[in-house]
């Protein structure tokens, strides 16, 4: 009996075991282990390979013409041909690659004869440049010259151009972009290198007598126009002086008026830009003439005669001496002139005019600035009235019309006649006229015919180009002037220690970015060339060195 009862309570024992380890698994599920996480995406291999070029189209080996153009593609593994880019240079003629753009074709014209070898590599979008470059070589031997036949200015990368003149010079915003005039033989030439490279472009202007002047667009090297035939036409290409129209300005002027200078503003509204010209006289009967480039040719309209603020009870007659737009004329409108004032009974004097325009209806509001027009002169002393012989303005990048505490402007004139640096006026000079009230500058003791700022006003410098030089020993030489401190009330000028070569006329002008200067010299009186040329400077105007367009 009693061991029956034992292994009755053993079995008892098991039951409630059981039954608890069942009612544990019912409550309480089994922990399950978290899964495991994918793994790892494979990281697409760097692209590392780079493209290859193909030259498509290039000239035979020897050729008899001035003219090549050349066409390329290229393959990458992971860049579509339509996304490379290329860079290129022609060897003989350039001196470096050109930045990588998406063109896959180069055309050259008027090569000089010789040997030329034409290199174009790719570059995929992940950066890798192909590093065997396609090459095509060749060799220009044009037609033999006739005997008796007049041979021109040889076009090449030293350009030597015997019996010429740089009278003008405009440099466009990409620093390469760069434009001169000869006036005497009415020849235009564009570089494309810097003013290493030049190219006689005056197929367009076929026919013109003299070259007066010239501006290009501050923001498009390719808009370029030009003053001809003694100041009675004005000549515009829009595509870099491929072609050249004529803006009918001829029609428009009176007998005897002349242009003396223009200037092309920068684009405003939909990519639109307008040439503004003006106009002498040399009684007073000048004016201010604008055309408007994106519906060119639109005509001619004059913005002076008749518009408010242009004459007043002590100016009844002006002419037009120098012309330039505001840098942010999108935004002021500002267009500002030096006007020379008829003879007595008017004022016979000098003034830095500033007209405001209102670019929906054309209308010009002048001198509406207290204190305008201002004469430009120091306190005490005179200015002549017209004529003028020459007279320019240059702005700091940061004028602005609209802004009395940013108005500060560069000027200088004269009305001594070429070659003369003593007669004329004893007061022309560089001044500076901030808002309403001028300084003299002192850059004499030469006679100063342009001017080139480069900078903002309180850090600035500025050059500027004698018409003649009394203090060069460099024999048939002018000089340029410099200070770092325009801004100042007593400039520190210094005088080029190695001057351009040339007799006189020095055009000046900077890069874009300030780091090289340019200069034209050109002959007095259109006689006596001798070694006029297109001259660089990368210390300031201290040395200079003539680089193309060379008379010898």
């Amino acid at each position: 009996m009693r061991l029956t009862c034992k292994y009755a309570i053993v079995f008892i024992l098991y039951l409630i075991t059981f039954t608890l380890a069942c009612n544990r698994d019912s409550a309480e599920p089994p922990v399950l282990s978290p899964p495991l996480p994918p793994p790892p995406a494979e990281s697409p291999p760097l692209d590392t390979t780079p493209p290859e070029t193909i030259i498509t189209s290039a000239p035979g080996v020897t050729i008899d013409l001035n003219e090549v153009i050349f066409e390329w593609t290229g393959n990458d593994e992971t860049t579509l041909p339509a996304d490379l880019t290329y860079s290129y240079y022609l060897e003989g003629y350039e001196t470096e690659y050109s930045p990588f753009v998406i063109n896959t074709s180069r055309s050259y014209t008027d090569l000089q004869d010789g040997s030329y070898i034409f290199h174009v590599r790719s570059q995929d979008e992940a950066g890798n440049i192909d590093p065997t470059p396609s090459t095509s070589e060749f060799i220009i031997a044009a037609t033999p010259q006739e005997e008796g036949e007049i041979n021109p200015p040889i076009d090449s990368r030293l350009l030597i151009a015997p019996g010429s003149d740089v009278s003008r010079i405009a440099v466009g915003y990409d620093g390469k972009t760069i434009y001169a005039i000869d006036s005497v033989n009415a020849q235009i030439y564009k570089s494309e290198q810097g003013g290493y490279g030049w190219l006689n472009i005056s197929r367009g202007i076929a026919g013109v007598t003299t070259c007066d002047d010239l501006a290009v667009a501050p923001d498009n090297f390719d808009i370029v126009a030009l003053v001809a035939n003694a100041g009675s036409e004005v000549y515009l290409s829009l595509d870099g002086g491929a072609n050249f129209n004529v803006t009918q300005l001829a029609g428009t002027i009176g007998a005897g008026e002349q242009v003396k200078c223009l200037d092309i503003s920068p684009s405003y509204g939909r990519s639109s830009w307008e040439l503004a010209v003006g106009t002498s006289t040399g009684s007073g009967g000048g004016r201010v003439l604008v055309n408007m480039l994106n519906g060119f040719p639109s005509g001619w309209k004059d913005i002076s005669s008749g518009s408010a603020g242009w004459l007043s009870a002590s100016v009844s007659k002006t002419d037009v001496f120098a012309i330039e737009y505001a840098p942010g004329f999108a935004s002021d409108s500002t267009l500002l002139a030096i006007v020379a004032s008829g003879a007595a009974p008017d004022s016979d004097d000098t003034y830095l005019y500033a007209g405001i325009r209102d670019l929906a209806s054309s209308d010009t509001t002048w001198n509406s600035f207290a204190g305008y027009p201002v004469e430009i002169c120091q306190s005490g002393q005179d200015t002549p009235g017209t004529s003028l012989t020459y007279a320019d303005l240059a702005l700091p990048a940061d004028y602005v019309g609209t802004v009395p505490s940013r108005r500060h402007v560069y000027a200088c004139w004269t009305d001594n006649p070429p070659g003369m640096a003593t007669a004329g006026n004893s007061n022309d000079d560089v001044y500076r006229i901030d808002d309403a009230v001028c300084y003299r500058l002192q850059a004499r003791p030469d006679v100063i015919c342009s001017l080139a700022h480069y900078g903002m006003y309180s850090h600035g410098k500025l050059l500027a180009g004698a018409m003649v030089s009394g203090t060069t020993t460099f024999g048939s030489s002018t000089q340029t002037y410099f200070t770092a401190n325009p801004q100042s009330a007593s400039p520190t000028w210094k005088n080029s220690q190695k001057p351009p070569t040339g007799p006189g006329q020095a055009m000046v002008a900077w890069s874009p970015d300030g780091k090289v200067a340019y200069c034209g010299t050109s002959s007095i009186g259109g006689t006596n060339h001798d070694q006029s040329a297109f001259s660089i400077s990368a210390n300031d105007g201290f040395t200079w060195n003539q680089i193309g367009l060379i008379d010898t």
